[in-house]
């Protein structure tokens, strides 16, 4: 067999009703990210487990949400191009869109487009809490880009939004606490500022899925874009301290040789699974490791029971992060627990 990409709707259900019931506690609203999948099916999992909608990365993560009838829909992205302006304009008239800006050239730009199609455009100022990607500088620069914008015909500033992912990975439970939680006065401080101009700033959105226990502690922040979590990757895990979630996303491929008794390789490597942030691991195997990945094998190193795998067995591997590794498939078929239910598409813009 070839290698093939694995989703169990038990065990993401689970996942993704955890993290539902912890935003739920911590009082917010929950936007999850779909980056990792842009899939109408888990969408709508989602929105019906209490998500108010959904963040996307793209234009075309936005259209397929909106055509998939998702009501809210944040592009956490910036855009310039004419052509995806334009598509914007189409999906505000199919879902509540937001957008995000960082710069007045964005702003406008949305407000061109805006008067050429009709329509209106609710804008949140992206601002830099520390990531060092994009977003303006908090409180002073934001304020005075909330302040023109939202002068512009066509354009509200209804919000911020500020992203946390530099400390996901941070080792030390206090440390990464004080720091979110310090990202998170950032967005409070400017939040005021702008509510002090006779600005809306209803929406504070923050909040991965490495972060969001702790961004949701502030009381600035309204909503949570926590989403890759539903899968279970074995980086939120092991590396940002997600508990209670369990892998949901496996690969499951075969041996293909057994070159001695302490090792064996399978059929699929980095064009399967991309190990860059956090490598694959054996599930159901006491004593089989991976050991290493190249472009068509991965090898793993074998102990005990595991010596006994044979040529022709399948081997299921948890995907270290889903983002990486999803869309270098073409379809994911689709389980509950043992039962094979369906076949879907990857999404690809």
């Amino acid at each position: 067999m070839s290698a093939e990409l694995r989703l169990d709707l038990d065990v993401m259900e689970r996942n993704a009703q955890r993290l539902a019931s912890d935003i739920a506690a911590l009082g917010k609203l929950w936007r999850p990210h779909i980056k990792a999948h842009c899939q109408p099916h888990i969408a709508r999992t989602l929105v019906k487990l209490g998500a108010c909608g959904v963040t996307a990365a793209n234009v075309f993560e936005v259209d397929v949400m909106a055509d998939a009838g998702i009501p809210s829909v944040l592009l956490a992205h910036l855009v310039a191009a004419t052509a995806d302006l334009d598509r914007l304009a189409a999906a505000t008239r199919k879902t509540e869109l937001l957008v995000t800006v960082d710069h007045f050239v964005h702003a406008e730009l949305y407000s061109q487009t805006a008067q050429r199609h009709g329509t209106s455009f609710r804008i949140l100022i992206d601002i830099d809490v520390g990531m060092g990607r994009t977003g303006c500088r908090p409180r002073v620069d934001a304020t005075q880009l909330a302040v023109a914008a939202n002068r512009l015909p066509g354009i509200e500033v209804v919000g911020i939004m500020g992203y946390e992912g530099h400390l996901a990975a941070v080792p030390d439970v206090e440390e990464k606490r004080t720091a979110v939680l310090d990202s998170m006065n950032a967005l409070q401080q400017t939040r005021d500022e702008i509510i002090r101009q006779g600005i809306r700033c209803d929406i504070v959105s923050a909040g991965g899925s490495g972060t969001f226990a702790t961004a949701g502690l502030h009381p600035a922040v309204t909503e949570l874009q926590a989403g890759g979590g539903i899968f279970g990757d074995l980086f939120y895990q092991q590396q940002c301290g997600l508990s209670g979630t369990s892998p949901a996303l496996t690969v499951v491929a075969e041996v293909v040789s057994r070159p001695s008794l302490v090792q064996a390789v399978l059929n699929c490597g980095r064009k399967a699974i991309n190990p860059v942030l956090h490598p694959p691991e054996v599930l159901g195997i006491p004593g089989a490791t991976v050991k290493s990945l190249s472009a068509e094998h991965t090898v793993l190193s074998l102990e005990g029971d595991a010596q006994d795998l044979k040529i022709g067995n399948n081997v299921t591997l948890a995907v270290g992060y889903s983002d990486h590794s999803l869309l270098m498939h073409r379809e994911i078929q689709i389980y509950r627990g043992e039962q094979h239910v369906d076949v879907w598409p990857v999404m690809r813009g």
